[in-house]
């Protein structure tokens, strides 16, 4: 009877916690409260059956946790249950940008472990992990059924110790990749000036402020006579969304960067910043199948203006905006509340975003003499874009 009343107070407890986040069908839901309850019932039933029969004494926190990753799991693979750990580790990272670990970011497809992007100069990047790589298991363990979560905390540990990735690419065959752990300073913009006036910008991530980043980067190249500009979203996982709103507005002058589909339809437009000062040069933005989400937006933002052209290959494929919602408990869950739409109204979600010019990157190439077949095309058709220009100012009869 205890254990029943206190399944009842949890109920009122997440009835009220929906009505403190404003959930504009709580009448809908009080409606239906007999039904919800019904069903609520059934796991209450199924919790005292394992309480009272099953052979050995269980954890009641566990079995309750058990439950929670279960509802997460029913949706899709980025709504996750956080333990309090999880979510301590994760807003101890978010704050201080450094842990030990592999450096890659990860998702799941297809119910697998895969590899979304490994993070330039980690251990994980020098290993010659790539997108799309299947880990089957880490340090022998298997990740069938493993979360994200579960397969972070795996990977992650002291920098100098080591753990064993199995990793499957395409149609080959499994192959163990022992990695030392290092540690892992996640960093946001480098940029130079190339030949020409090329301003090269390579991205790594959407963290806090890198839009204002891009803005500072954009002025002292200006200041050091930009003609075109080069922006590197290669293996970029993404971040956060306002932020790729702001790095987009540094290019696009009006209109919407991204709009954002609710529950019911229900749609947000998010617009050009317009404290941003706009560059509008000959532009080229490198992509490839590691550039997701906030990469998504700004790519699929400046390929439907028309103010830039897109080269690569056909990005990661994520379309969808996760909030962190944190419980009681200590816990947290993160809950997918929408799905974004380029501009012209594309969802580009397990799709990905078809480039202007398609070029595989030549990784023997690279591996020969460091060559970037991709960055050295991008050049190529701005030094000529800008050649034309330059050309049609020439004759241009004088006003």
């Amino acid at each position: 009877m205890k254990n029943k009343r206190l399944f009842i107070g949890f109920l009122i407890i997440v009835m009220l916690f929906a009505g403190g986040l404003g959930i504009s069908y709580r009448t809908a839901i009080a409606a239906e409260f007999s039904d919800i309850l019904a069903k609520f019932q059934i796991i209450f039933d199924v919790y005292q059956i394992i309480n009272s029969y099953y052979v050995d004494e269980v954890d009641t926190d566990k079995v309750i946790e058990g439950a929670l990753k279960g509802m997460a799991d029913e949706l899709d693979p980025y709504s996750v249950y956080l333990d309090k750990e999880a979510y301590e580790e994760m807003q101890t990272d978010l704050i201080d940008g450094v842990f030990g670990g592999v450096g890659i970011v990860i998702t799941i497809i297809d119910n697998q472990l895969t590899i979304v992007s490994p993070i330039k100069d980690t251990p994980g990047a020098e290993a010659g992990l790539q997108s799309g790589d299947k880990v089957l298991k880490i340090d022998g363990k298997s990740t069938e059924g493993l979360s994200t979560v579960g397969a972070s905390k795996l990977m992650k540990g002291e920098p100098g110790t080591e753990v064993v990735l199995t990793v499957q690419r395409e149609d080959s065959k499994p192959e163990d990749v022992v990695i030392v752990r290092g540690l892992i300073e996640v960093p946001y913009l480098d940029y130079e000036m190339l030949d020409g006036g090329i301003g090269y910008l390579n991205l790594y991530e959407f963290g806090n402020g890198v839009g204002t980043d891009i803005a500072d980067a954009l002025e002292d190249l200006d200041n050091q006579g930009l003609n075109g500009i080069i922006l590197d979203l290669r293996s970029n996982p993404g971040g956060i969304l306002q932020e790729a709103v702001n790095v987009a507005s540094n290019f696009i002058t009006k209109g919407p960067v991204v709009r954002v589909r609710q529950r019911d339809d229900l749609e947000e437009t998010l617009t050009v910043n317009r404290l941003m000062k706009h560059y509008q040069l000959p532009m080229i933005v490198l992509v490839d199948g590691g550039s997701a989400s906030a990469s998504e937006i700004v790519a699929g933002a400046i390929q439907d203006t028309g103010v830039g052209k897109l080269l690569g290959t056909t990005t990661f494929g994520k379309g969808t905006v996760q909030s962190i919602i944190p419980l009681d408990n200590g816990a947290a869950f993160k809950v997918t509340i929408a799905r974004y739409y380029t501009p012209n109204g594309r969802f580009i979600h397990e799709n990905g975003i078809e480039p202007d010019i398609t070029l595989e990157f030549d990784i023997d190439k690279y591996k020969e003499d460091e060559t970037d077949n991709q960055l050295e095309k991008a050049i190529e058709l701005l030094e000529q874009q800008i050649a034309d220009q330059n050309a049609e100012k020439a004759i241009k009869p004088a006003s």
